[in-house]
């Protein structure tokens, strides 16, 4: 019978290590030394990652509650729980197709459950344009969704001006 222990090495710590008790210099673990090649983000004096200002532009309560519903609207279709045509006020054509599109493929996700939206943020980019991210869940899996709305007259005042016209659903 072969000796196994030869070809397994002892998994890394991954607690510190208990007080008054020091580890030998091959069993510490240390950050690998950084380089400006490394990939990682500057490091300011603190030891936190340099983050550029807050936006202190407020962000439209209207441009949310589109965001939501037009992402659970959405999310319906695929779940083939809505006809796409419903998507017509809200996404931009060539995105309803799309949308359509996905709802008859074959998406092997779908067998988990019910996608339900989850989270969603909104970060402006731009005077009249907003980006959106966020998250959706199908049983105990979670999925990305972002989004791109902008402010146009064609939308109308019932949907507050916005429609997505940009959509990428993981």
């Amino acid at each position: 019978m072969r000796d196994t222990h030869r070809f397994l090495t002892q998994a890394p710590r991954c607690e510190p290590p208990i007080a008054g008790r020091t580890e030998s210099r091959a069993t510490a673990h240390r950050a690998p030394a950084r380089s400006p090649h490394s990939g990682r983000s500057p490091v300011s004096g603190r030891g936190q990652a340099a983050r550029p200002p807050a936006e202190t532009v407020a962000i439209d309560p209207e441009a949310q509650r589109f965001a939501e519903h037009a992402l659970r609207l959405t999310l319906e279709v695929v779940d083939r729980r809505r006809p796409p045509a419903q998507l017509r006020p809200l996404l931009a054509p060539a995105l309803v197709g799309l949308v359509g599109a996905l709802a008859q493929r074959a998406v092997p996700a779908r067998g988990l459950g019910v996608a339900c939206l989850g989270r969603v943020h909104l970060r402006p980019s731009g005077a009249d344009s907003v980006e959106v991210f966020g998250s959706y869940s199908r049983g105990p899996r979670m999925f990305a969704v972002a989004a791109r709305l902008e402010r146009t007259p064609a939308a109308g005042k019932a949907l507050g001006g916005w429609r997505v016209t940009s959509l990428q659903v993981g």
